[in-house]
């Protein structure tokens, strides 16, 4: 049990002025019990700058953007706010001979800006995987002096891939040819008059391309090949869409290279996909004729499944084992889809899937939670998918405050590696072994990557973030509510945002800061999802509190729910909501590399002299027989000293005590206690003890202290102050603190809350660290010790966590033991005569 917490206001003792003098209490250092020490350690001349000379508390109003009246100071959307809208008419066919995608497309394009449009900006994404692009142009190479086959097949594919977008047809609604311009992934169309404030555009065309082969070109779209020759279709991003125009860019055409994600419009979105007959879809949007595409049999088991208690197959594994018999189905079936207010479209097709289905109740309605996988995804996708797509569901709605808006949501095995995210639908890659065995670390990673991207339907999908620019934005605010599902599902499933898990990368040399646009970053995982989310859960659990941050999250969700918004909304919206200025956490946290490392110099007890006779000769005498002997002391213990062997060399001061109590030290100490009021003399007789502890910070980034007191007794508690305790010096701050009972220790951040770089100086006094030893014994060949600088450890090293298989090797002992079990049955009964003769 975590001991009671407090927060301790700056402690003192108030006299009158005349009396200070007189009651200096003239603090005088003592010897500790238990550890404690009187010793210091010279510190750095008071400042309150970081070594780059920028005061940490310094508003950061010069690295936002001004207010305007699309977006207040206050981090809210103005009445002047806008975003344009891009809606979609789309007839697309997949051509499964050939692993090609064509289609045509009719695209209304809404001016909500105040300013008017001489052009348009479209993104061809595919056009990522064409020689020239700027992705394949700016993809590096390390030599470490080998390379596997499939490595080298993936580096040489590029540029030999014909790839990209084939533009036909661009023409307005009228039927007359567009004047257009290709151009490094994008379509630039010159519009034949300027395109007013408040008016729309409406052009159609029409486009083809060969899909890419995931292993060969891996990405967030593609076919993945199984072993039987059949594919899984993930198809994103497959079709021409309009890039963002924005109040505070203009048209964002920064170049696609394959990390900064999206940057897109809100829109309507009608869509018929024409796939193989054999084929099972799933798509943003809602099936418009399930009578057509789906059999009377697959009908009502989804009708079933709305109401079931749990997932109920719409297609079984033995029913897509048959289909994948086939390989190929020369009739095609037409599937429709309609999403309303939607910033993307995706689907996936194939005949492989096998189909579960489960409806949740949320809010009063049903949202339809669905899986697709093949044979090989079972038995792990079929028993965690849907209910992973649950359990997002139900926990993102409740810590947003925004309820899951749409029909259904829909988790597909394939295409990826690790995860990703589209409105309403999401690719996954874990999966068991081929013999159906999995690590516990494969089911939690099928599990967080699921709730992961199914939570991405908040963050960007509803909170329309710049993903290009600032992927922060919704991979770590994601990955932050993520860890919420995660606790709620089981204890061991993950740790989001655990600061004691940030550490690691604020001392590496890839540590950047979180404002970085992400295709110029380093470390992806550990700064945009990782080191965001670890600061949302700072501010939730020491900053803020938790009461304060989660309705201000809230708020900001609200705020922005189907709209764009930048950094400076959420900084702005956070300080607004909470009431609390965060501007020092901002800039450390998200403008720079600061770290957080916390230091308790020393522990020092402060004895009250007081002037009263009595008390300073008890407390004197106890000091001085605390005093060790020296060692020279300690080895005469027995010399004969020349006083005790001549008595004539004895005086007065041989039998003197310096603090002996004198009729002179009890009369000052009685004119003094009379000139003393009533509160001041129990001010006096107070019998708490006084600690001076002395705090350094070591790094550049002002937090929140957080202090354990562990007392003589075994008890503990914990006292709470401010990051602003570091605003008048940033480097070292001293407190006197109060107890009631005498100290045995103090630690700071007992509970690894503030992403302390270096818990080691956390404690005084010092404990001794204790780290792993791993015991191997070196097989026949190996050295016996691994040369310094070699990587790879010895094959016979102790294997921990699940590096092994328990899974499988749990069955391969069951098997064994079957094995056994039937040997010893099949063995001849020996006669009751042979039994007596043996």
């Amino acid at each position: 049990m975590r001991p009671a917490e407090t927060s301790i206001p700056s402690a003192m003792f108030i006299f009158p002025t005349r009396h200070v003098l007189h009651l200096t209490c003239a603090i005088l250092l003592a010897v500790l019990p238990a550890g404690i020490s009187s010793a210091a350690e010279d510190a750095p001349a008071p400042s309150n700058t970081s070594p780059i000379g920028i005061d940490p508390f310094q508003q950061i109003d010069s690295l936002l953007p001004t207010p305007t009246e699309s977006r207040l100071a206050s981090g809210a959307p103005g009445p002047a706010y806008w975003q344009q809208k891009a809606s979609y008419k789309v007839d697309v066919t997949l051509d499964e001979d050939h692993r090609r995608l064509k289609g045509f497309e009719r695209v209304h394009y809404e001016n909500n800006s105040p300013h008017s449009l001489n052009y348009l900006w479209l993104q061809l994404q595919p056009d990522t995987y064409t020689p020239d692009s700027p992705a394949t142009l700016t993809r590096t190479w390390s030599d470490s002096g080998s390379v596997s086959i499939g490595d080298l097949q993936r580096a040489l594919t590029p540029e030999t891939f014909a790839g990209g977008m084939n533009i036909s047809g661009v023409k307005d609604a009228t039927g007359k040819p567009l004047k257009t311009m290709i151009h490094q992934g994008l379509l630039k169309i010159e519009l034949p008059a300027p395109l007013a404030p408040r008016s729309s555009f409406d052009f159609e065309l029409a486009w083809e391309y060969a899909i890419n082969d995931i292993k060969l070109l891996p990405g967030r779209t593609g076919y993945e090949m199984l072993d039987d020759g059949n594919a899984i279709y993930g198809l994103a991003y497959w079709y021409p869409r309009m890039c963002a125009y924005t109040d505070y860019g203009g048209w964002r055409t920064k170049q696609f290279i394959g990390r900064g994600e999206f940057t897109v419009e809100f829109g309507d979105y009608d869509v018929t996909i024409h796939v193989p007959a054999d084929h099972a879809v799933a798509a943003t949007g809602e099936l418009m004729n399930p009578e057509e595409a789906l059999t009377p049999e697959q009908r009502e088991r989804l009708k079933k499944s709305d109401t079931s208690d749990a997932p109920v197959f719409i297609v079984t594994k033995d029913e897509a084992e048959a289909r994948r018999k086939v390989k190929t189905f020369p009739q095609l079936k037409a599937w429709r889809f309609k999403a309303d207010n939607v910033r993307d479209f995706a689907f996936a097709t194939s005949r492989t899937f096998v189909v579960d289905a489960w409806g949740v109740p949320l809010n009063g309605r049903t949202v339809r939670c669905m899986s697709l996988y093949p044979k090989e995804g079972m038995p792990l996708w079929d028993k965690y998918a849907t209910h992973s797509v649950a359990q997002a569901i139900e926990v993102y709605s409740e810590v947003t405050g925004i309820a899951y808006p749409w029909p259904h949501c829909t988790a597909v095995m394939g295409i990826v590696s690790g995860g990703m995210e589209y409105p309403m639908i999401n690719f996954n890659s874990p999966k068991p072994e081929k013999d159906g065995t999995y690590t516990e670390t494969v089911k939690n990673r099928l599990i967080s990557v699921i709730i992961h991207e199914t939570g991405h339907n908040w963050f960007p999908m509803i909170i329309n973030n710049d993903e290009r620019h600032w992927m922060w934005l919704d991979e770590g605010f994601n990955q932050f509510v993520q860890g919420f599902a995660e606790r709620a599902w089981k204890r061991r499933l993950g740790k989001s945002g655990e600061p004691s898990k940030i550490t690691e990368y604020l001392v590496n040399p890839a540590h950047q800061p979180i404002m970085t646009q992400p295709d110029n970053l380093k470390d992806v995982g550990r700064n945009a999802y990782a080191k965001t989310s670890t600061g949302l859960t700072m501010l939730r659990e020491t900053i803020l509190g938790r009461e304060v941050f989660d309705a201000a999250f809230k708020e900001y969700c609200r705020r922005w729910a189907f709209k764009r918004p930048e950094p400076a909304d959420f900084f702005r919206t956070m300080e607004d909501a909470s009431g609390f200025d965060l501007d020092w956490f901002w800039r450390g946290w998200f403008f720079s590399t600061s770290s957080n490392d916390v230091e308790v110099l020393a522990v020092t007890r402060r004895l009250l002299q007081t002037g009263d006779p009595a008390k300073d000769k008890e407390r004197d005498d106890r000091k001085e027989a605390k005093l060790p002997p020296s060692l020279t002391e300690e080895r005469d213990a027995n010399l004969t000293k020349r006083v005790d062997k001549y008595d004539m060399l004895k005086d007065f001061y041989d039998t003197y005590d310096p603090h002996a109590v004198t009729e002179k030290k009890v009369d000052r100490y009685q004119k003094f206690m009379e000139r003393l009021t009533p509160e001041e003399k129990a001010t006096l007789a107070n019998h708490q003890l006084l600690y001076e502890i002395r705090i350094r910070n070591n790094g550049e980034l002002p937090m929140p202290l957080i202090l354990q007191l562990e007392f003589d007794d075994g008890s503990k508690e914990i006292r709470r102050y401010p990051a602003e305790i570091w605003r008048l010096d940033g480097s070292e701050f001293s407190k006197l603190l109060i107890t009631a009972k005498p100290l045995r220790s103090v630690m700071a951040d007992p509970y690894n809350e503030t992403a302390d770089i270096n818990y080691s100086n956390n404690r005084f006094p010092r404990t001794i660290a204790e780290t792993d030893l791993t015991i191997t014994k070196p097989a026949s060949g190996e050295p016996r010790t691994p040369r310094p600088g070699t990587p790879n450890t010895p094959a016979s090293a102790v294997p921990s966590g699940d590096a092994s298989n328990p899974m499988r090797e749990h069955q391969e002992e069951l098997r064994r033991k079957e094995q056994a079990a039937k040997k010893a049955e099949k063995k001849p009964e020996v006669s009751g005569d042979k039994k007596d003769e043996q």
